[in-house]
């Protein structure tokens, strides 16, 4: 008979349960303790400087942060400032900085602010720092600490940033323009960054284009491409200006979209070429075909609303000759039932087809005008109702307003000049027809006189100035 062995429990399985939980242990400090830990150092100066620098690189200046305040994973800072001696490009004054941190991925060194909220932001130029000579790169020891702070992160998130008040004051840079309280929102997406302008006021450099306010702006950037679905803007006078379309930089800078508005201020607050001005308001849509530094191509239409006729440069004699001649003030003023035109921009030159302006009853003008560098050309068919065409004709010896169409005796005008100073053929033709007319009457009654005293006209004295007269300013033949 064998003895019987006492076999004594393993050991082993008794090491790997005190392994698993030690490991289970320091699983649980760690997921204790390393975000206390990670908040602590973001808490801490280090991270305050590595912050500082890099939105100082972001955003092209050199600023600092204010202490941050934690509370749990919310930070708030009290504003980011550029150096006022040193601010760089850009010079950024940022107040009221609010974030909020995911905290699940900061164990895998991810920091990802789920949403930044700004108070306000005023930024304007900065200016370079001076040259100096080329020497070997000084990091300084602040920098280098927080470099060496910077390997603990693998990647910095952001999902949304809010600003509340967006302020850029005009400057050489933005050749004169800015914006005043407007409101940012971005939301960021691996597609790419949504955003939306709300409210605010657009700063401009011109005169006309003061008072407008931002409705609403929103589309999408994906680099290098900016698309905008859909921007509204107000003037001060109620009028309405919708655009969309598309930007790139790169790999050169281009853009195409439509526009359209309504009841939208003329720049000058009237169009006139030389003929008549037309106080108004615009309707209208453009066709954006392409837009670079060099270029712009695109077409459109424009309607005139609460249109008037009134004497313009150039003109100022020819409305007042025709009211004097025709007896009808109206011509001195009054309102347009029709007015509108197509127009083709090409790089500096503006082609602006199928004018139509009318008042029924009095006046009618048609035809095209191109604006090249500045310089004027162009052929309007300018029609007076038949009624006073024809006091026209009659006065000015049937030399104008000799075509007669759908009511309307018409005269054709050439349009020439400049935009500063247009010019029109039709009042040096106008005078010189009626002064025509006038010597023609005058020598008549001379002719008149001669006869009744029974002498030769051919040979009196009084019937050979007539003779001369006449030559001199009888109507140029037709060819």
């Amino acid at each position: 008979m064998q003895p019987t062995v006492e076999k004594k429990p393993g050991k082993v399985p008794w090491i790997l349960l005190a392994v698993a939980g030690g490991v289970a242990l320091a699983g649980i400090l760690a997921a204790v303790f390393l975000p206390v830990l990670v908040v602590r150092w973001l808490g801490g100066e280090d991270f305050r400087k590595l912050a500082s620098g890099q939105i100082s690189d972001a955003l092209k200046t050199k600023g600092d942060l204010e202490v941050l305040q934690w509370s749990s994973f919310s930070v708030y800072s009290g504003s980011f400032l550029s150096r006022t001696n040193d601010p760089g490009d850009w010079n950024w004054r940022i107040h009221e900085i609010r974030a909020d941190i995911s905290p699940r991925l900061l164990l895998d060194r991810i920091l990802r602010f789920s949403e930044i909220s700004v108070g306000s932001v005023v930024l304007a130029p900065g200016f370079p720092a001076p040259a100096t000579t080329a020497s070997a790169p000084v990091t300084p020891p602040d920098l280098i600490h927080a470099k060496s702070s910077q390997e603990f992160l693998r990647d910095v998130q952001i999902e949304k940033l809010e600003v509340r008040n967006f302020d850029l004051s005009p400057n050489s840079i933005t050749q004169g323009w800015g914006v005043k309280g407007v409101r940012i929102v971005l939301n960021m997406k691996k597609q790419g960054t949504d955003f939306r302008l709300q409210n605010g006021e657009i700063l401009a450099p011109l005169p006309w284009a003061r008072n407008v306010t931002i409705q609403q702006a929103k589309g999408r950037f994906v680099v290098p491409t900016c698309y905008l679905t859909d921007l509204t803007l107000k003037s001060g006078g109620g009028g309405l200006l919708s655009a969309s379309g598309n930007f790139t930089t790169s790999p050169s800078p281009l853009g195409h979209g439509r526009f359209s508005w309504e009841r939208w201020e003329i720049p000058s607050g009237k169009l006139g070429f030389g003929l008549f001005d037309v106080p108004a308001k615009m309707s209208g849509e453009f066709n954006l075909e392409e837009w670079s530094p060099s270029s712009l191509q695109g077409s459109g239409k424009v309607r005139l609303v609460d249109a008037r006729l009134e004497p313009g440069r150039g003109s100022e004699s020819i409305l007042a000759i025709l009211s004097v001649i025709t007896g009808e003030p109206r011509l001195k003023g009054c309102p347009l039932t029709t007015a509108g035109a197509s127009f083709e921009i090409l790089s500096n030159r503006y082609d602006i087809r199928d004018i139509l302006v009318e008042a029924p009853g009095l006046l009618r003008a048609t035809g095209s005008i191109r604006i090249s560098s500045g310089n004027l050309e162009g052929a309007i068919q300018f029609g007076l109702d038949k009624y006073l065409g024809s006091k026209v004709a009659d006065l000015t010896g049937g030399e104008l307003f000799q075509k007669e169409e759908n009511g309307y005796l018409y005269q054709p005008v050439k349009i020439s000049g400049t935009m500063e100073n247009p010019q029109n053929d039709l009042q040096p033709r106008l005078a010189a027809a009626m002064a025509r007319t006038m010597i023609r009457t005058g020598a008549q009654i001379l002719e008149k006189a001669a006869g009744a005293r029974g002498g030769d006209p051919s040979r009196d004295a009084t019937g050979q100035v007539f003779q001369g007269i006449r030559s001199l300013f009888a109507p140029p033949s037709n060819p």
